[in-house]
């Protein structure tokens, strides 16, 4: 007995052609959308590495300081960039002038000022992706030991592990520019610099001595 194929009606082939039509709008959709998400992250990231090659003209290529009185910042966490940016926008921290390489003059507060909050998010991301590069500089061993008791009583609670460790959420001292870190201590004994107030209550009980040596151990980067 011959078998016969029921044809389909026409409203039954249209719903299959239908749902055909919808299942390639949703993956045409969706394609589209990883795409525009690959696009986003694409400028995002050229957006970080632009405005950071304006702050490299100071802090280095990729953050990473040939100035002795310029920090490094390549290697911070993200958080750390943006609090810092913060806290010279609202004047929480003292911004010294810095000459450009055309000979004009600019500071910190202006620079964090001129920058909109994606810029700032957008360059602390890159710089976050930087690995962070200690200086060798020549240093007192035996002072950098007694420095690093120090520390570890008076500052290592909030500077871990002598003040190299990215998720402190802090700038890294380990193996920055010894001018740097005595200019920022001037600047602490001067009144210039605020402090946080438990910052403040343990800075109070160091001695002249005392900041000697913890520089001397943020300066041997932990090969003392």
């Amino acid at each position: 007995m011959q078998q016969v194929t029921p044809r389909l009606r026409r409203r039954d082939m249209r719903a299959i052609e239908t749902t055909f039509n919808r299942a390639a709008v949703r993956a045409a959709c969706a394609t589209l959308a990883s795409i525009a998400l690959m696009f986003a992250a694409a400028a995002a990231a050229a957006s970080g590495a632009d405005i950071a090659r304006k702050c490299d003209q100071c802090h280095g290529d990729n953050g990473h300081s040939k100035t002795e009185d310029i920090p490094s910042i390549g290697g911070f966490s993200e958080f750390g960039i943006v609090d810092l940016l913060d806290s010279y926008r609202n004047g929480n921290r003292q911004a010294r002038a810095v000459a450009l390489p055309d000979g004009t003059e600019t500071d910190m507060q202006e620079i964090a000022q001129s920058l909109s909050e994606d810029d700032t998010m957008a360059a602390a991301e890159h710089y976050a992706a930087q690995t962070w590069q200690p200086h060798e500089q020549t240093f007192d061993a035996a002072l950098a030991r007694r420095g690093a008791a120090i520390h570890d009583i008076k500052c290592d609670k909030c500077h871990s592990e002598g003040g190299g460790v990215k998720d402190d959420d802090l700038a890294i001292m380990s193996g920055q520019w010894r001018q740097y870190l005595e200019m920022e201590i001037q600047d602490f004994d001067a009144g210039t610099r605020k402090m946080a107030p438990k910052m403040q209550d343990k800075y109070k009980t160091l001695s002249a001595d005392d900041k000697k040596a913890i520089v001397e151990m943020y300066i041997s980067a932990g090969r003392r």
